[in-house]
């Protein structure tokens, strides 16, 4: 007699397919990144980043095809306008944060031992922060925190970082972006991170290295 699946079998076969094609739109999602154009040449310097993805750092995720930040606008405390292309020369570590992440409060040390260790004119710590509203809320916790060397930007209305959601590059805070002197986003960091440890310190050399 011929083998006739129940229609539990055939629902379990549907629920599966489903599963399988959500899976499947989610890493096309999360791989829709730029690729090829002007950061193409940096490809190889975000694969020297591999060997540091362990440790405190086993989270760096180095980029397969380095995207563009060159054209993000920011914004200064003040209001005005700044963009990632007056940066040009330095390598940056590009830290997005809020005050109301908790994790975002506990890194935030980390990042102003960085800026004190390795702050110099080939590299900066970006603190780029994404609170809705008024300046003065970033402005107290990071005097509060004794962040008060860092590069103090703000997306006040969550453009920057709803850019980069688009592209797959961020879903949640913190996250952390270690760009080249071009602008190009060598890799990235979901999460918190030591990022005045030996290893992170070790990275930083190998991203600010010249070809």
């Amino acid at each position: 007699m011929p083998f006739k699946p129940s229609r539990r079998v055939f629902a379990a076969i549907a629920i599966v397919a489903v599963a399988a094609s959500f899976a499947a739109v989610y890493v096309t999602e999360r791989g829709a990144v730029e690729s090829g154009g002007r950061c193409a040449a940096a490809t190889a310097k975000a694969a020297a980043l591999k060997p540091f993805a362990s440790g405190g750092l086993a989270a760096l995720l180095p980029a397969d095809a380095p995207a563009d930040f060159s054209d993000l606008v920011l914004r200064t405390p003040d209001g005005g306008e700044r963009r990632l292309t007056e940066f040009a020369g330095q390598t940056l570590v590009l830290n997005m944060w809020a005050t109301w992440c908790v994790p975002c409060r506990s890194e935030m040390p980390h990042l102003q031992a960085l800026q004190e260790k390795r702050g110099r004119a080939d590299f900066q710590v970006v603190a780029l922060n994404v609170d809705v509203g008024g300046p003065d809320k970033p402005a107290r916790f990071l005097k509060e925190i004794g962040a008060t060397s860092l590069v103090d930007l703000r997306d006040p209305e969550m453009r920057a970082f709803n850019q980069l959601k688009s592209k797959g590059l961020v879903l949640g805070l913190p996250t952390t972006f270690v760009v080249d002197r071009t602008g190009c986003a060598l890799a990235s960091l979901a999460g918190p991170a030591e990022w005045d440890s030996p290893a992170a310190l070790a990275m930083i050399e190998a991203a600010t290295k010249k070809d």
